[in-house]
């Protein structure tokens, strides 16, 4: 849980990545939107709008698809290993000018009774791709079903 800045901590649901799916944006061209799930939502999904580098890159992970050599997602976690530093979890925090999430990567460092936690601002795209590698789970602010969408709403077919 992280502070309000009324002193009240903020809520955090268990998240699971529906897919990510191509899209394509007047402004700015091809993307992807990333869809999560909070079970509490009750069949509603968060739209995260991702870059296409991205999207392929949490597209391989959830397919299982591995490269012949590592990419930078994969090379990010190899780093991480060979530091010794785990991935605690994801958290997607806050909406920044109804265009930005915002996430955080919790990592923890040492060994069990004698660990650090590290906490690092990080674009959820990427968080999450990191997460579906190293097995980390996921969660979401529960402020944000406000914008989580039905998927009739999000044009999906069922």
């Amino acid at each position: 849980m992280r502070q309000l800045s009324g002193g009240e901590a903020e809520r955090y649901l268990k998240a699971e990545v529906v897919g990510v799916y191509p899209v394509v944006i007047e402004s700015s061209g091809a993307a992807f939107v990333m869809l999560l799930e909070a079970a509490e939502w009750k069949g509603k999904m968060l739209p995260i709008y991702i870059g296409v580098s991205e999207g392929l890159s949490i597209q391989n992970a959830l397919s299982g698809v591995k490269m012949e050599r590592p990419l930078t997602h994969d090379l990010l976690i190899n780093i991480l290993e060979a530091l010794g530093v785990t991935i605690e979890k994801v958290t997607i925090d806050a909406l920044l000018n109804n265009t930005v999430y915002t996430a955080t990567l919790v990592l923890r460092k040492g060994e069990e009774g004698n660990s650090e936690r590290i906490f690092i601002d990080a674009r959820p795209s990427d968080s999450v791709a990191l997460a579906l590698r190293a097995g980390a789970p996921i969660y979401v602010a529960a402020h944000l079903e406000a914008y989580a969408r039905s998927p009739e709403e999000l044009g999906l077919k069922e």
